[in-house]
């Protein structure tokens, strides 16, 4: 599915962010990697609580390396009814992916259960890391330390390696 769209959530975004692998998401996504107005304004909340590395995701964004997209009539009539289980970024990604056919990418549980549901594919952080040393972007132990500082950073991962899974 290379030339589907990616739309990412704050979280997943976050973590590449805060261990300073931005530039592994520009390079694995480049031109297929959206985010919603959304998921653009958690961001910014997330910079105003002192998380300055997120600043870099606004660049990208003023760039429009990270283009952001807004919901459409029929996307937002989606995001309404999943705004009853998810926070506005995942029901924004789901929505605009629903009308898009694109790719959600969060590491939410309940976000991933309503993709589910809706037939949607979806991948996450420890996904983006394995594709990425199936890539041969980065290697396993490049991969092993950026998960490792993710969980540094309060990200719940289900395995402890990305070797491990490869």
């Amino acid at each position: 599915m290379p030339d589907r769209l990616y739309l990412f959530d704050t979280v997943t975004l976050s973590n590449f962010a805060l261990t300073d692998a931005i530039n592994l998401l520009v390079q694995r996504y480049q031109d297929r990697l959206l985010i919603t107005s959304e998921v653009l304004d958690e961001i910014a909340e997330g910079i105003a609580c002192g998380y300055t590395s997120l600043t870099e995701i606004e660049k990208f964004v003023d760039k429009k390396t990270f283009p952001y997209v807004i919901l459409d009539s029929a996307e937002r009539q989606i995001f309404h009814q999943l705004l009853r289980t998810l926070d506005s970024g995942e029901a924004s990604c789901i929505a605009a992916a629903t009308g898009r056919n694109g790719i959600v990418v969060t590491d939410d549980r309940v976000a991933r259960t309503a993709c589910g549901e809706r037939g949607i594919h979806f991948t996450g952080t420890v996904g983006i890391l394995k594709a990425s040393c199936n890539d041969k972007l980065i290697s396993p132990e490049e991969a092993d330390k950026l998960l490792k500082q993710m969980e540094e950073n309060g990200f719940y991962s289900p395995v402890k390696r990305i070797s491990d899974i490869l």
